[in-house]
């Protein structure tokens, strides 16, 4: 029996770090054109699709990239699918669309935890 060894790029983290910095960036853009008084909630800094481009922008288009993505992370991916409430099939779209909600799941996390303080820096700088 021969043995094969693989190797598999994983690029779900990095993903969910490219579509968080944009909606840092997306952040700043929202204090800079309505103030630095009021804290936007996710909704509302989605208003423009800024956070839905972020998500769907990090989501990965090649098939290697995807199957790799799957193989690695199957559980996660059905899971937020799952989450999402969206249909029965997580393969939905070559299995992109559970990508992308465990990548919106993932900024969302970030966004309840995170977002304010950051918001917080924005505006510190802006006083400055």
């Amino acid at each position: 029996m021969a043995k094969i060894t693989i190797e598999i790029n994983d690029t779900l983290d990095e993903r969910v770090q490219q579509a968080i910095e944009a909606v840092k960036e997306e952040l700043a853009i929202y204090a800079d054109d309505n103030g630095k008084d009021e804290f936007p909630d996710i909704g509302t800094l989605d208003y423009s699709g800024a956070v839905h481009e972020a998500v769907d922008g990090a989501v990965p288009i090649y098939t290697k990239e995807i199957e790799d993505t799957w193989y690695l992370h199957k559980d996660k991916l059905i899971e937020a699918y799952e989450n999402a409430g969206v249909g029965e099939n997580p393969m939905e779209n070559n299995g992109m669309a559970a990508i992308y909600y465990y990548i919106q799941e993932q900024v969302y996390e970030w966004y309840a935890d995170n977002a304010e303080e950051c918001w917080n820096v924005i505006a510190q700088r802006a006083g400055e």
